[in-house]
């Protein structure tokens, strides 16, 4: 109704009045949806196909449907078509049952999980009532299909999403406000998740860093070297490309890193935190290189950096999920990693940190699984995801803990063989990998993050309270030795000596650590049999396997020890070698001292093992003798 009152125009709706004295003729438009009833609900982009992919995505491509008049092609690819109903009706009652029993059974999913099992529903669910041929059909299925993938929604806050599962309250939500959008006639906004709490009052302690005073932007730029100085550590950080973390694009942080000294104030304090700790890293090659110019502001230089670093992860509020929280926390944990140069509980419980804080954000699923993660940003979560494994089982293993990520609970895919240069934020689909014979700076990662899943396996097994079955333990390691012979041959490790003069010596680091750590994993599986029923042949196989594997994992120690010093292939980069943990060592070499002491039964002892019992006796003298 129009409001005739004095100034009332301004609060009507404004519409063009037709001429007097014409009938005023108004043409509706006639146009059939062209996107399912449950993309146009929760206000979505729909691809439009039969099913439709976000309905294929969460295990509902039963339930795709469109407006009658709106006819679709079926899709033509793998995946298992749907079940195509009448269209004479948007939803039909059964569809509607079948929604409500999913909602049912995931609040009494809820319900368990919370109270318990003496506290659940006294009414039967409708899933009770299911056949016995349904429950197969339902096990059955693509892990796709038949189970919820999950999803990142965005929050209030500015950048923040979180990875919701099948049982979080916004997953309930979600499908009831589905089943009020098909009851409706016109669908509603879906909910938004509730805003997380509030960034913590500065008077309060971080859980990790304890109390750190609040700092802003202009204050960090403040606290950083003056821009020439910076220009040349960051130089330095990329050029050692050992100790640069791949999932920091190097073509997105170059044009990052322009806009910050144009403009500091548009630039968030966690990723002034990851500049703090990249400065911190190159700060400190050059003074382990002698490379600094001796003065006492370049020795301070690094503390300097390191608290930092810390001050603009805590006023950055990293654990509310925004972006660069996980790249922040990971690059200042392995700074203190390497300024300890030991493992202690504080930087066990910060990596754990950072292991919850990236399932919390939905690292643990592969990013195909993810909607509104672009390929780009999908690379690089998977390359900083494979360095949460990796110190997950490091810490794993030296602590004797068992690992906080499973197997059965994440599919993240091993990093992809590409440059930074081949992709960037603008591309639509991620190109092939290249071939594993062309050498990146990510085919490491992606080699070595198969075999850190090896490793995590083998240590669940040392860790078990019930000793696996010996066939399992015969099974894992075929995967080992199989894993070990599809390395190519850029990443085979040879005898130092042998490398081309043009070879880098980070690339002999990693051949290194991909052969300890292969090593190590059959030390560890095969070592709970050195001891047991030694007149057994059937473990035979075992205690020589064990045995080689610690052998090797020594002379490897001797061979780099020796190319470590003056005139030796490594000297100039022998701070590399600190990224070699001594734990493995001192576990090769006491398999040898137990095997040696098992295998004494007479005076009669082989002199080719004496020297070996030597050997190792020298070894770890000299090991305690420097500190150890």
């Amino acid at each position: 109704m129009m409001d005739t009152r004095p100034g009332g125009y301004q609060t009507s709706v404004f519409r063009a009045q037709p001429a007097e004295g014409l009938q005023r003729k108004i043409q509706k438009r006639n146009r059939p949806p062209v996107s399912c009833l449950l993309c146009r609900t929760r206000k979505v982009k729909c691809d439009r196909q039969q099913p439709c992919e976000r309905c294929v995505k969460s295990g509902e491509a039963n339930f795709c449907e469109y407006a009658p008049r709106a006819s679709r092609k079926p899709r033509t690819d793998s995946r298992p078509p749907a079940d195509v109903r009448s269209r004479h009706e948007p939803m039909s009652r059964p569809v509607l049952q079948v929604r409500l029993q999913k909602l049912e059974e995931m609040v009494n999913g809820l319900i368990y999980t919370s109270r318990g099992r003496e506290h659940t529903l006294d009414t039967p669910s409708s899933s009770d009532q299911r056949t016995e041929a349904e429950t197969r059909s339902d096990l059955s299925s693509p892990p796709s299909l038949a189970q919820p993938c999950g999803s990142l929604l965005p929050t209030s806050l500015g950048g923040e999403r979180s990875y919701v599962g099948a049982t979080h309250w916004a997953s309930i939500l979600e499908s009831i406000h589905d089943i009020q959008g098909i009851l409706e006639t016109e669908a509603e906004a879906p909910p938004t998740p509730s805003p997380s709490p509030q960034s913590m009052n500065p008077d309060s302690p971080d859980v990790i860093f304890g109390k750190l005073p609040p700092i802003t932007v202009a204050q960090a730029v403040a606290r950083l070297p003056p821009r020439t100085k910076t220009d040349q550590l960051i130089l330095v950080y990329f050029r050692h490309k050992f100790t640069t973390a791949p999932y920091i694009h190097t073509t997105k942080f170059q044009r990052e890193y322009d806009n910050f000294w144009e403009d500091p104030t548009t630039t968030s304090l966690l990723w002034v935190s990851c500049l703090a700790s990249m400065l911190w890293v190159a700060s400190s090659i050059s003074i382990l290189k002698g490379e600094s110019r001796g003065e006492e502001s370049d020795v301070a230089l690094p503390e300097k950096l390191f608290a930092l670093a810390a001050e603009c992860l805590v006023s950055g509020d990293y654990l509310s999920a925004k972006p660069y929280s996980i790249e922040a926390l990971l690059l200042h944990s392995y700074t203190e990693l390497q300024k300890n140069r030991e493992i202690d509980s504080s930087l066990w419980a910060k990596f754990g940190l950072v292991a919850r804080l990236a399932q919390r954000m939905g690292y643990h699923r592969d990013p195909k699984y993810l909607s509104n993660v672009t390929p780009f940003e999908g690379e690089l979560r998977r390359r900083a995801f494979f360095f949460i494994e990796v110190f997950d089982v490091l810490f794993s293993f030296q602590l004797g803990m068992p690992p906080i990520i499973r197997d059965d609970e994440c599919d993240t895919e091993s990093p992809s063989n590409l440059f930074d240069s081949d992709f960037d934020e603008n591309v639509t689909a991620l190109p092939p990998p290249r071939p594993s014979t062309e050498p990146t700076s990510t085919l490491y990662l992606s080699y070595k993050s198969k075999l850190c899943r090896l490793l995590r396996r083998v240590i669940r097994f040392a860790l078990s309270i019930q000793r696996p079955p010996y066939e399992e333990i015969a099974k894992l390691d075929d995967e080992i030795h199989q894993y070990h012979a599809q390395v190519p041959p850029t990443l085979q490790i040879r005898p130092i000596r042998s490398y081309s003069f043009t070879d880098q010596t980070y690339d002999i680091m990693h051949r290194l650590m991909l052969e300890m750590m292969y090593l190590k994993s059959l030390c560890v599986l095969h070592r709970p049999y050195l001891s047991r029923e030694k007149d057994n042949p059937r473990y035979d196989k075992s205690r020589n396997t064990c045995r080689d594997a610690a052998l090797r994992i020594l002379d490897l120690h001797a061979e780099y020890e020796e190319e470590s010093r003056p005139g030796g292939r490594i000297h100039e980069d022998k701070y590399m070698l600190s990224a070699l943990t001594l734990h493995d060592f001192l576990i090769a070499s006491m398999i040898l001292c137990l095997d040696l002491t098992e295998s004494l039964p007479s005076r009669s002892v082989h002199k080719w093992w004496r020297r070996r019992f030597l050997f190792v006796d020298i070894y770890l003298v000299l090991q305690i003798d420097r500190g150890s």
